[in-house]
């Protein structure tokens, strides 16, 4: 295995050896030549480990050089100086790191599926896709873009793939997608269909959960709604009820399905606010031709309200947790005893 030697290029010394003890706890050999801290390790994850850990605000102005070989590596102040030129950024590095090991990452991608129940009949009527990569996607973010947006595009492409194989033709499948990931939306959802088309997993079956929708333009989430729509593809809106915004985007975008938030669905039977405030965003909803789904329920009681306010689906660990096997049959035959429903 080639040994792999990060060398830090610091602002001083005493900075150096303060990385340099860092390094040590994490079993990390390490160095100091003048202002250089010198890393090694057996592999990039040891390295890549560090690095997430780190104080962002103190490492990110650094200068790094990754040096990777079969044979222990000899480094030198005047090697140091003619590698200058070829040192990489925090994020530049982080990146490659992360290349270098994301084989790994993608071949322990997990996809859970997380059933929506019908409120009036018992049946799963869609899964929720959650992807569980090894490396959190948000740790990427913070340090490798480009590599945390592939990680992502991989996640939901994967997901397609497997809920292929996996669900029932008949039940939709809701895939998450965040602001963060839509510098470009035309060309990521464009991307996105093309790839469920290749699985020949009909557009029609998907939709499209945005989360933290606030953070974007309006016109902007009202064109690429238009085209979702266009593709036959429906939009849900996430945490609906959590503020204000979230209201004024449920009347301006008029989704196919708006999701409540759970922190309101939580003892919803209990709280008389809550009930009042729920009742009315599913009365609106309703009134524009829009479907509600009332995530989060844990308890029978919690239940029996959602379902007596008139929602038309239910999420929640009372009828099951994520799983990446999931058991439609069981779920139906749980949920129609929980919903008092004839066999």
């Amino acid at each position: 295995m080639a040994k792999k030697v990060l060398a830090v290029f610091t602002d001083s010394e005493q900075t150096a050896k303060m990385l340099s003890e860092m390094g040590e706890r994490y079993s990390l050999k390490c160095k100091v030549i003048s202002s250089v801290a010198l890393l090694s390790a057996d592999n990039e994850e040891d390295i890549l480990e560090l690095l997430l850990d780190a104080d962002r605000e103190m490492v990110k102005g650094f200068r790094y050089l990754l040096l990777s070989s079969e044979k222990p590596i000899e480094v030198s102040t005047d090697f140091l100086l003619r590698e200058v030129p070829h040192t990489l950024n925090l994020e530049e590095l982080l990146d490659k790191l992360i290349y270098g090991v994301i084989g790994d990452v993608f071949y322990n991608v997990k996809i859970a599926f997380h059933p929506i129940l019908d409120l009036k009949n018992g049946k799963v009527f869609a899964y929720e896709a959650l992807c569980r990569p090894p490396i959190k996607i948000t740790d990427l973010l913070k340090v490798g873009r480009s590599t945390s947006t592939y990680t992502e595009e991989f996640c939901r492409s994967k997901a397609i793939k497997e809920a292929k194989e996996r669900l029932e033709e008949k039940v939709k499948l809701f895939i998450n997608f965040h602001p963060r990931f839509l510098t470009d939306p035309f060309r990521t959802f464009g991307d996105f269909i093309s790839t469920a088309v290749s699985y020949n997993f009909k557009p029609s079956r998907i939709v499209i959960e945005l989360t933290e929708y606030e953070k974007l333009e309006l016109s902007s989430v009202r064109g690429f709604i238009n085209f979702l729509k266009e593709e036959g593809v429906k939009v849900a809106l996430d945490d609906v009820g959590s503020g204000y915004s979230g209201l004024f985007y449920l009347s301006e975008l008029k989704p196919d399905y708006i999701k409540i938030d759970m922190e309101l669905i939580r003892d919803i039977h209990r709280n008389n606010f809550k009930k009042v405030i729920v009742g009315h965003l599913i009365k609106m909803a309703h009134s524009e031709g829009i479907k509600v789904v009332c995530e989060g329920i844990e308890k029978k009681e919690e239940l029996d309200w959602v379902k007596y306010a008139g929602a038309d689906y239910g999420q929640g660990y009372l009828f099951t947790k994520p799983t990446d096997k999931p058991n439609t049959l069981a779920v139906e035959e749980l949920a129609k005893k929980l919903l008092a429903l004839d066999a």
